[in-house]
């Protein structure tokens, strides 16, 4: 009890140290780092074609995240000059939250995204998180099958979390073990 004591007044430190490098992938190269803001408008581009025209997060919103560098991790995946998925993961107290993922759709099923997913998993179990969490589309099935696929189970509905569509969002989570 006094150590979860201690750890809420003396927070561990986070370390979301990110080295870039190169992955090979189904006999593609592809190139991992870490966003800045001169990812913003591929960024942009790319959520604009995932969600069909429906761009959940504004160039404000992209900006304002790639500056909390306490707590948060971006990164970007690209094939040359294309950038071909992303995600972004919040850490706070024993949690590491995804914040949004995406990959271009004539990428898809390729590992990306579960690589993506697992990269974080990682980095959250290497902060002594207990758990992983996130919301998906309730309809967008493809997703729901990757993350229970890595291990993710429904937590509860969030009604209307998307609100300019008037669409639910499945909360999920996923226990971790160090």
């Amino acid at each position: 009890m006094l150590k979860k004591f201690s750890l809420f007044f003396h927070p561990v430190e986070i370390d979301l140290s990110f080295t870039p490098f190169a992955l090979r992938l189904d006999n593609e190269t592809y190139q991992i780092m870490k966003a800045g803001d001169e990812n913003i408008a591929d960024l942009l581009g790319l959520e604009q074609e995932v969600y069909f025209g429906r761009t959940p997060w504004s160039r404000f919103s992209f900006k304002s995240e790639l500056k909390k560098h306490a707590n948060s991790l971006y990164l970007v995946v690209y094939q040359g000059s294309t950038l071909v998925g992303f995600v972004g993961m919040r850490m706070q107290a024993q949690e590491g939250h995804i914040t949004n993922i995406a990959v271009k759709p004539t990428y898809q099923r390729r590992g990306i995204g579960e690589f993506l997913l697992r990269t974080m998993i990682g980095i959250a179990q290497k902060n002594r998180a207990v758990q992983m969490t996130l919301e998906v589309r309730s309809d967008n099935y493809n997703a729901q099958s990757l993350y229970r696929k890595l291990g993710f189970k429904d937590n509860f509905i969030r009604k209307n979390y998307y609100t300019t569509e008037q669409a639910d969002a499945i909360s999920m989570i996923k226990e971790l073990t160090n």
